[in-house]
């Protein structure tokens, strides 16, 4: 299952908008219609008299009220039995989803507590048993988001996944939100309202330096990380993060001279020699001046120029 964002929420980098920072997609919202009764005024009959028109209007205005109530209940009660059918959750109820604390690690004893889907990839936080000691860096298998179980350790989760579900035990962050940590330099990716705490290589996004197939170097909104990689070519719509496929970002469509939908897959370019293949797009630089983290002052995104 590949990263995602669930919020949409946009982010800017040198004066860039980038698509969010999150692992997973909002549930579909259900939508319901109100039927509008309308009224029309009296008539005259054949003779010119109003033939009692007001009270002909009383009586259909009557009617009318008595067919709007019914209406309204027959359509809520429709609209209540469609939300009920649909599978979804509303978003008033992700947060009970979320049955324990990544951070605390707060389940009871033999069981740990893991992102899982209530949707369509992670987006809450719940206890499952633990079903294996593996630790950072050993082979693993993961039973998919609806699970979310795998046979990695407490504080750790099956990443990196193939389409066997066979992948690498990664850490979670420790610490907490305002503080995080992970051993050995890695990066504490935080996203999806905090359900996913992950402990990611960090990567050079014009190199394309990860490790493994189908891993790409991709933008969290505050550092670039190694995650799985979409396949989506340069200049086409996307929708999440890690969309694309390696050596590019999902941005706004403002930064592109055509792009079909809200947001478009983006080349990365090396400042020192620049290459853009979208007409209209230039190698600008990604971090302002001066916040270039050390080795990745070169980093340029192929967008219109401010």
């Amino acid at each position: 299952m590949t990263k995602r964002n669930l919020t949409m929420m946009c982010l800017a980098v040198s004066g860039m908008v980038f698509t969010g920072c999150g692992k997973s997609n909002e549930p579909n919202a259900t939508t319901t219609s109100t039927d509008t009764v309308s009224e029309t005024e009296g008539s005259v009959d054949e003779e010119g008299d109003t033939a009692d028109t007001a009270d002909t209007a009383d009586t259909a205005d009557t009617a009318d009220t008595a067919d709007t109530a019914d209406t309204a209940d027959t359509a809520d009660t429709a609209d209540t039995a469609d939300t009920a059918d649909s599978g979804f959750i509303p978003d008033t109820d992700l947060a009970a989803a979320n049955t324990c604390d990544p951070w605390a690690q707060d389940c009871p004893d033999g069981e740990k507590c893991v992102a899982y889907a209530t949707g369509d990839t992670w987006d809450a936080n719940k206890c499952v048993p633990v079903m294996g000691v593996g630790q950072a860096g050993d082979d693993c298998i993961y039973d998919g988001a609806l699970a979310g179980t795998d046979d990695c350790d407490v504080g750790r989760m099956c990443y990196y996944t193939n389409a066997e579900g066979q992948g690498l035990c990664i850490d979670l962050c420790t610490g907490t939100p305002d503080s995080p940590s992970c051993a050995n330099d890695f990066n504490c990716s935080i996203s999806n309202d905090g359900s996913l705490l992950l402990c990611l290589y960090s990567c050079d996004p014009v190199q394309q330096d990860c490790e493994g197939d189908g891993n790409g170097c991709f933008w969290d909104g505050d550092q670039f990380n190694c995650d799985p990689a979409g396949d989506i070519p340069e200049g086409e719509p996307c929708a999440y993060i890690n969309d694309c496929a390696p050596g590019h970002v999902c941005l706004d469509a403002a930064g592109f001279p055509n792009c079909a939908g809200s947001s478009c897959c983006s080349g990365f370019c090396d400042l020192e020699e620049p290459v853009c293949v979208i007409e209209g797009t230039e190698c600008i630089e990604f971090f302002d001046e001066g916040q270039a983290p050390p080795g990745l002052e070169a980093v340029g995104l192929c967008t219109i120029p401010a």
